[in-house]
């Protein structure tokens, strides 16, 4: 998809892409700032500690207790390349080669990419009508070999968010059997419902078997910036330490320092919660008022997963990916096929970019299926203005 929207840009096509996982914002100016006057202090044009930028350890040590209620020191804490990075850490200082690692479906694929690349087994389990994990679901995966299980809160591409009355039931699980949880809060300052809870916040006794993964990617808009970290009990954190210490040697100095400003900085993350909250309203209002879409609202997250299989049937249309390439083709706007994600007959549709781009994509949409099946719909500008 990403290859055939370039061919068209190349072409001189209008491409509206609603396909990225990452927000259109440019990074704040305060925290770009930041990262200019340190690349100018010849300190920071050297070697930094393997576990990261003490300063930035001690406010996401803050960030992490203040999300579970439980004390965080610098020592539990590991900056890392991002957070798929922390992710691959994690996973890497947990397993054997061989061990299990248990992964929501549908989910975000890179989950199952760093058990693959940590030499694990990723095992999908399926999700409820919600898209939220059962431990039922959860049990019936589980084998001898089951060491670990993925829990992101609120998810990706699904928005789901595991309230207190969801997690209790998994740490408990976890506990029972030995099986640590690495919770993946990347998307943390995006509830839109307000029940985000950290699992250590609703089952404390589980500290010893949880790891921590966030980053400054999607609230900062700093994807590429590559800044993340794992709060950790102390072995997981020495195991990424010396990962870290015998390849990359440590994240970029001025980068780590940009995430330090970005952590300080805590306006932006609420002003994008907020503009998130709206055009996720907006968005979910819009594509409900095209015949043969579904879409549910999202708990949190910057994406809606409407279920287009109404559309599949009305159109022939063989899978969503075949759907997408037509929307692409047809009205320049490129979407994710929910195949990507382990849920055929949906797609994801990222809404974390400006309200004109977003009214646009939709009427193109509208448009696009409106004039395939020779029959009106109603007005998409209409319904996101409500």
């Amino acid at each position: 998809m990403a290859a055939r929207a370039q061919a068209l840009r190349a072409q001189g096509a209008d491409v509206i892409t609603l396909a990225a996982g990452e927000p259109q914002a440019p990074t704040a100016a305060g925290v770009v700032e930041a990262a200019v006057a340190a690349v100018r202090d010849p300190a920071n044009h050297h070697y930094g500690p393997a576990q990261g930028h003490p300063g930035l350890r001690s406010l996401v040590a803050r960030r992490v207790a203040e999300d579970t209620g439980l004390v965080w020191t610098p020592e539990d804490v590991q900056i890392a390349l991002g957070a798929k990075h922390a992710l691959f850490l994690a996973v890497q200082a947990l397993i054997e080669a061989g061990d299990e690692v248990l992964v929501a479906e549908p989910g975000w694929p890179g989950h199952a990419e760093v058990v693959a690349a940590a030499g694990g087994v990723a095992v999908a389990v399926p999700t409820d009508a919600h898209f939220r994990l059962r431990t039922d679901d959860l049990d019936r995966r589980r084998t001898a070999r089951t060491r670990a299980v993925i829990l992101s809160s609120p998810g990706n591409p699904t928005g789901a968010v595991h309230d207190a009355s969801r997690l209790s039931p998994i740490a408990d699980w976890a506990l029972r059997h030995g099986i640590w949880v690495v919770g993946d809060d990347l998307y943390r300052a995006f509830d839109h419902t307000g029940t985000y809870r950290s699992i250590l916040r609703a089952v404390p006794a589980l500290r010893p078997r949880t790891v921590v993964v966030g980053g400054v990617s999607k609230e900062h808009a700093m994807t590429g910036w590559r800044v993340g970290w794992l709060a950790a009990p102390p072995e997981v954190v020495a195991a990424a330490r010396a990962h870290v210490s015998r390849t990359i040697t440590h994240v970029p100095t001025v980068n780590q320092i940009a995430a330090l400003a970005a952590l300080e900085d805590t306006g932006t993350p609420r002003r994008a919660a907020r503009d998130h909250r709206r055009r996720r309203d907006l968005v979910v209002a819009a594509l409900n008022g095209i015949d043969g879409i579904a879409c549910p609202l999202p708990d949190g997250g910057m994406f809606a997963f409407p279920d287009v299989t109404g559309l599949l049937r009305e159109r022939g249309w063989a899978d969503s990916a075949e759907f997408a390439a037509w929307l692409l083709d047809t009205a320049h706007v490129a979407v994710v096929p929910g195949e990507a994600f382990g849920a055929p007959g949906r797609v994801r549709i990222c809404f974390a970019v400006d309200d004109g781009t977003l009214v646009t994509a939709i009427e193109r949409i509208d448009a696009a299926l409106a004039a395939a099946t020779a029959c009106g719909a109603r007005e998409p500008k209409e319904a996101l203005n409500r």
